[in-house]
Parts: structure tokens; sequence; C-alpha cells
């Protein structure tokens, strides 16, 4: 009798371990009305991208289904049913349910069975679609009724009104069904509403707190260990908002920013993935000057260390290379030497050139960018050397002395010319990052970097901000 109890007992658990390795299996079945005997695709977004997750075969009556064994990421899902004609569904606690629309119009004929959170999903697309439409009407009355005050002012009312609707209808949502998917999407997509602006003891508004007020409160309801936001359309887009147009366009605000975001973020191995790569792929390659910064930062903090586990070794040294090789250039820092030889075989040495300031101008005989640049920056040169205080030295790539004697005449280099291959110092393309031509760097007195990869329109505007600057600090 014991020995049956026992049985018993282990066929009861066993029962109940399949029963909860049941319960994690997604089982989606789809009917899409007019479409038959071919495939479907299932998808979903992630960061700024979409991704393939399955392939669906349809049958004759338009059915497909969609398994997944065991925990399926969570997020917005795609079932792409031509390359125009979609339609979004969530995976989220919902494991089991149908969905059968139309291919013609899948959005108006959806009908969802066995998930509350799909149901609401749509709810909630149809009513912005019926306020949308509504607010779209009142604009396009506005603009035939342009010159009509009194139509503007009730229309414009009318579309605040509808705005406010809106508003309240999230707001409702967030309140009522507070674990839904779409209530942790409006979350992550709201932004904060600036309240009333205090005044300051003098009498006069906070003109600063608007700002702060954004800025602190921005990513309210964003939880960063819940890398359900990574499979949405809008954390990405909301992510890039905030480190071009929030946070202050300063090298070390970002990194302050970027640090501070990623340590949140820790907790969850996927995003502190996401958010490292965000940073290191938005900063790598960085066309505003001095943002290189931020990368060379990022290679020292996650690369250097290890704790980007997900790259391989090669991507990881290369990262860690290029930030070398960025470090000792960025602005600020003490240019690298350079002494070479002079038309007249002299050597010259960077560092002992006396000028306020001094421009470094890679430059090469056949580089046709050259032809136009620099006549341009010569002109420039002749005009301002003596108000800024500027000399050039302008480094040749060709090893032909003839061609780089011949160019200097043709183009009236009259300024410190160098070849850059008859040098004491080393490879100046690996020592100035030098891929392509011309290259123009602005050193200061102290041969410190205050600038680099500038066009020639933008060395005296450079130089006139830089004054301004120091007149008026």
């Amino acid at each position: 009798m014991l020995k049956r109890i026992r049985i018993y007992g282990l066929m009861v658990l066993l029962f109940v371990t399949m029963q909860a390795g049941a319960q994690k299996d997604y089982h989606i079945k789809f009917r899409i009305k007019g479409l038959k005997d071919t495939t479907c695709l299932v998808a979903n977004y992630y960061g700024n991208g979409t991704y393939i997750k399955d392939t669906l075969k349809v049958d004759g009556s338009g059915r497909c289904e969609f398994k997944s064994a065991g925990n399926l990421p969570k997020g917005v899902y795609i079932l792409i049913i031509t390359d125009k004609i979609y339609f979004d569904f969530i995976v989220n606690n919902d494991k089991k349910f149908s969905i059968e629309t139309e291919k013609k119009n899948p959005l108006s004929n959806m009908k969802i069975s066995g998930s509350p959170e799909n149901t609401l999903f749509y709810e909630y697309l149809d009513y912005n679609k019926e306020k949308y439409d509504l607010v779209q009407a009142y604009s396009s009355r506005m603009k035939e009724s342009v010159d009509n005050k009194d139509s503007v002012k009730l229309l414009t009312a009318a579309i605040d009104r509808v705005n406010k609707e809106i508003i309240g209808y999230k707001l409702d949502l967030v309140t009522t069904k507070p674990a839904s998917f779409v209530a942790f999407m409006i979350n992550v997509m709201k932004e904060p509403e600036i309240p009333e602006i205090p005044v300051l003891p003098n009498g006069r508004k906070d003109s600063a707190f608007a700002y702060h007020y954004f800025k602190t409160h921005f990513w309210d309801g964003t939880d960063f260990t819940d890398e359900r936001v990574l499979r949405t359309p809008v954390f990405h887009n909301k992510l890039k908002k905030y480190f071009t147009q929030v946070v202050v366009q300063y090298p070390d605000s970002i990194i302050a920013e970027s640090d501070a975001m990623i340590d949140k973020a820790r907790p969850n191995p996927e995003m502190f993935k996401y958010l490292v790569w965000f940073s290191t792929y938005t900063y790598e390659n960085s066309e505003i000057m001095g943002f290189d910064k931020i990368f060379v930062h990022l290679a020292d903090r996650y690369y250097v260390t290890g704790e980007a586990t997900w790259v391989s070794k090669a991507v990881n040294e290369n990262i860690i290379k290029k930030a070398n090789r960025l470090k000792p250039l960025l602005i600020g820092q003490v240019a690298p030497n350079m002494i070479m030889l002079d038309t007249n075989n002299q050597l010259v040495s960077m560092h002992n050139i006396k000028a306020r300031v001094l421009m470094l101008l890679f430059w090469d005989p056949d580089c046709g960018h050259c032809e136009t640049e620099i006549p341009k920056i010569h002109d420039f040169y002749m005009r301002s050397k003596e108000e800024y205080g500027l000399e050039v030295m302008a480094v040749c790539s060709d090893t032909s002395l003839v061609k780089w004697k011949s160019s200097i005449k043709k183009k009236q280099m009259n300024w410190i010319n160098v070849d850059g291959p008859r040098t004491l110092t080393g490879n100046y393309h690996d020592q100035y990052d030098i891929t392509t031509t011309p290259e123009i760097y602005l050193l200061n007195e102290k041969k410190e970097i205050i600038a680099k990869h500038l066009r020639h329109d933008q060395i005296e505007m450079f130089l006139k901000n830089r004054r301004q600057k120091k007149t008026n600090p």
C-alpha cells in the first residue's frame, strides 16, 4: 500500500510538472479570410528594427498557427501577410488565443478570442484612429476657414478638447488596467506635462524650471529592467529623442546620462546589452565634433573591462583599438608631435611652431576635394592670420617631391609645408587617424587640440565663437 501511494504521488508530481510546462507554451491561431495556400511571417519589434521569428504555412481556408515552446520574449509582434499588409499583436500574459481578420483590411475586421490583452490593444487602436480622424477633419476645416477668426477659434478649441479626451482615456487605462501591456506602452510613450512655473524670490519666473522638470520626469513610468520595452515600436525613438534633444549636448553630460541609464539596466542582461549597444552605435562614428570622447569612454568602461560579453573577441578588440587610436586626439589633448622635412630639406617640429592658433592641414596633390578646399583655406589664411595669430602646417601625403613642390607653387601655399612620408615621428596617418583628405585640426598656443574635422567654411566661424567666449565667458 505504501508503495502504491508513493507511485501515485510521483504520478501526480509528474502531471503537475507537465501541466506547468504546458502553461509556458504559446499557441496562437490565425485565420486570414481571402488568403490561402501560401505563407505568412511572424516578426517582432526590437529596438529600431523588426526581426523575423517564424514562417507560418497558410492552408486553403486561410488558417495558420504560431507555436512556441517555453517562454516567448514578451512584446509587440507582427503577422506579415504580404510586404504591404500586416498587423501587430501582443505577446504578454495570454498564451493561447486566436485572431481572425480579412486580408483586404485586417485592422478593421479584427476578431480576437481568448486574449484580453489583444482585445484591449485593438480597442485602444480603434479609439486612437477615431480621434485621429476627428482631429484631421477639424484641421482640414480650419484650413478652409483660415480667414474666419471665429471658426478658427472654435475649431482650435474642438481640437484641444479631443486631445484632452485622448489624454484622459490613456490615463484611465493606466489606472484601471495597470497590468496590461497597453498600460505598459502608454507609460513608456508618455512625456511629462510641465506644471505651472514657480516664481523666484526676485519676482521672476524660473526660466530653467520647465527644462529641468521635463528632463527629470522624462522617463517616469519606464522600468529599465523590463526588457519588454525593447520589443515595442516606441522605446528606441524615445531613447534617441532623450539623448539628442533633452540631454545637454556636451560629451560629459551625455556620458553621465548614458552611464546612469546603463547602470539602472544592469539587473536585466538584455536591457544592459541594448543600452550599451545603443550608445556605442550612436557615438562611434558621430559627426559632431568632440563626441568621439563618448565612444572612447564607452570602450574603456564596457569593452576593455570585458562587460560587453555578447560581442565577439575580434569586434571587442577592434573597438578597443579604435578607442586607443582616438584617445590622444580628443579635444583638449596635446596633439602628437610631428617632425618632418620642409621644402628646404630642413626638419620642422610642430611643437616648436609659434602661433596662437596652429592649423594642421593634411592634403594630397591628387585629391580632387583638396583642389577646391585649399584655395579657400588659403584665402582665409591670408585675410585672417594676423587677426587670429594663425599659422598653417600643411602635411603632404605624396612621396614625389617634384609633384609636392609643383602643387605648392601652383596653389601658392605660402605657409609651412612639410612632407609627411619624410618624418622622424612615425606614420602621421596612425598618429592623427587620417583616412581622407583634406583633414584639418586646430591647435592652441599650447598645442592642445581645440577643433578637428572642419571644412573651410567652418574655420572662421569656430575661431570667432572661440574669441567671443574668451571675451564673454
